[in-house]
């Protein structure tokens, strides 16, 4: 019996230790941030490696892609555009449900075709394209 009430108690200290660590270690997003790259095939998408606005233009003059994250004061991504050679490749527009899941996902795609998918709450959304 003490062993489970020690194994609970580490349980507990672990999860609010977890807990506290995100909630100092998560940034505060700008309205608008340029990304060099996303990575998972969840939704919303995950951007990586943040970078600078004349970075992500020199990155278009060599004729590569970048990424622009658009945030709401909540720091949720709210809308994302993969730049390519100076035009939207693709785009993903965000809703959320009051609780902060993922309540509707519209994406543009190259050809400009665009598809929304909505999920109930509290779902975990794939990715599409």
């Amino acid at each position: 019996m003490k062993t489970l009430i020690v194994l609970i108690a580490a349980v507990g200290i672990g999860y609010v230790g977890w807990t506290l660590w995100l909630r100092a270690h998560r940034r505060k997003y700008d309205p608008v941030e340029y990304f060099a790259g996303w990575d998972g095939y969840t939704l919303p998408i995950r951007l990586t490696n943040l970078i600078t606005k004349q970075e992500a233009e020199a990155i278009a003059a060599r004729g590569n892609a970048y990424l622009i994250g658009y945030f709401d004061d909540d720091g949720r991504l709210v809308r994302d555009v993969k730049m390519l050679k100076g035009a939207v490749f693709f785009e993903h527009l965000y809703d959320y449900y009051p609780s902060g899941k993922l309540r509707r996902v519209s994406v543009t795609n190259p050809k400009g075709v665009i598809t929304t998918r909505e999920y109930p709450d509290g779902a975990l959304p794939g990715f599409f394209w």
